[in-house]
């Protein structure tokens, strides 16, 4: 119950600071998706329907802070969480720069796959300058991950022993 909360609470924390902080004081793709980083940490780490309940506030908070057509972070954030408990449950090695690849993959596809969503809606052009932006994002978030990921079960780890 505890990784439930701590991470719940981590999400609103993140996803309450990007909010504050995008009123004009920090550029959008200097933000880390914090809500995306929980989403994937608890597939990665926490099996089962706790991993599950966890992923669902951080889907929720990315749904309602973020412009797209109606449910589509929603069910992005949905999918990206059963393809990180798919790679957890598979082939996931707990070491930093494979950590680093999976949040850069997962993050990369989701923003492709809502890209075209929003391209075919009619509602964004892509340009190089936008694509940039959003590189940026991904690299920033997928390295705040890593240090996430490994701080949070380093201290699971602890705390169980």
């Amino acid at each position: 119950m505890r990784p439930l909360l701590v991470l719940l609470a981590l999400s609103f924390a993140g996803t309450a600071a990007n909010v504050w902080l995008l009123s004009g004081v920090v550029p959008w793709f200097l933000l880390p998706d914090v809500s995306f980083l929980v989403i994937v940490y608890a597939g990665l780490f926490l099996s089962g329907p706790l991993g599950f309940v966890a992923a669902l506030p951080p889907a929720l908070f990315r749904e309602v802070t973020i412009l797209g057509p109606p449910g589509s972070f929603f069910l992005a954030s949905l999918a990206v969480y059963f393809a990180a408990s798919e790679i957890g449950r598979r082939l996931f090695l707990r070491s930093e720069i494979f950590i680093l690849l999976i949040v850069a993959g997962l993050l990369a596809a989701e923003s492709a796959s809502v890209t075209l969503l929003l391209v075919l809606e009619g509602g964004q052009s892509v340009s190089a300058l936008w694509g940039a932006e959003e590189a940026v994002r991904i690299a920033w978030t997928a390295l705040l991950g890593v240090f996430l990921f490994v701080d949070l079960s380093s201290r699971w780890q602890r705390i169980q022993e």
